[in-house]
C-alpha cells in the first residue's frame, strides 16, 4: 500500500507539470479534483478483545465544489488500509484490513501574507462525515491465513487542518493533519468492530477544472 501511495504521488507531480504548462491567466471554475495520501495510526475496537493499535495508510480521490469565496465542499472515494500485530489465545497474528470510505466534508480556507505572497499561501480547516465499509480482512497466523470479505458498513466523522500553496492557477499542493473516528460499529456474523483515534499526516494535490 505504501508503495502504491508513493507511485500515486509521483503521478500527481507529473500532472502538476502539465497543469503549470497549461495554466490560464484567469480561472473562474468552481469545480476541482483533489488527490491525497495519508500516513498515520489508528485503533481497532472490538468487544471482548483488547484494543489494537496499528498503522493506517490512506489514498483519496475527491471532487470539490466552491460554494463561496473561502468555502467549499468535497466528496469522493478513499481506500484505508489498517495493519497491526496482535495476540489471541496465546497465538500471534498479523491483521490486514482494507476499508472503502465515502466522505462528505465542508472546507474553509484563509489567505496568509496576502500582499507578500499574492494570496498563494492559505490555511485551511475542514470537517464532516463519512460512510465506511470493510472490504477485505486477512488474518495470518503460524497455522495459516484466514480471509473475509464485505464485513459491514458504519459511519464516522473527521476534522483536518493544514496549509495549502497555490503553485499555479490550476494546481494546489497541501500538507496537514487529520483526526477521524467511527461513531458507530459495523456488524456481521455477530462480530462488531470500529476504528477510533485515527491520526494522519496528509499530503494533497488539487486541480481546478
Amino acid at each position: 500500500m505504501k508503495k502504491n501511495l508513493f507511485l500515486l504521488l509521483a503521478l500527481f507531480c507529473s500532472l502538476s507539470l502539465f497543469a503549470q504548462n497549461n495554466q490560464k491567466e484567469e480561472d473562474n471554475s468552481k469545480f476541482g479534483m483533489e488527490f491525497s495520501a495519508k500516513l498515520g495510526y489508528g485503533t481497532l475496537v472490538q468487544p471482548d478483545m483488547v484494543d489494537l493499535l496499528g498503522a493506517v495508510n490512506v489514498g483519496n480521490m475527491l471532487f470539490t465544489y466552491q460554494l463561496l469565496e473561502n468555502t467549499s465542499i468535497s466528496t469522493g472515494i478513499g481506500l484505508l488500509e489498517f495493519q497491526a500485530n496482535g495476540v489471541s489465545a496465546g497465538e500471534n497474528y498479523a491483521l490486514d484490513q482494507m476499508y472503502l470510505r465515502i466522505p462528505l466534508y465542508l472546507n474553509l480556507r484563509l489567505a496568509l501574507f496576502e500582499e507578500q505572497l499574492d494570496n498563494k499561501l492559505q490555511a485551511y480547516a475542514g470537517g464532516g462525515v463519512y460512510a465506511n465499509t470493510l472490504l477485505t480482512e486477512k488474518i495470518q497466523t503460524l497455522n495459516g491465513t484466514h480471509k473475509n470479505k464485505n464485513l459491514g458498513w458504519n459511519g464516522g466523522f473527521g476534522f483536518e487542518v493544514g496549509m495549502k500553496f497555490e503553485v499555479s492557477n490550476n494546481f494546489i499542493f497541501g500538507i496537514g493533519f487529520e483526526s477521524q473516528s467511527d461513531f458507530s460499529s459495523m456488524k456481521k456474523n455477530d462480530v462488531k468492530r470500529k476504528l477510533e483515534k485515527i491520526s494522519t499526516v496528509n499530503f494533497s494535490l488539487g486541480f481546478k477544472f
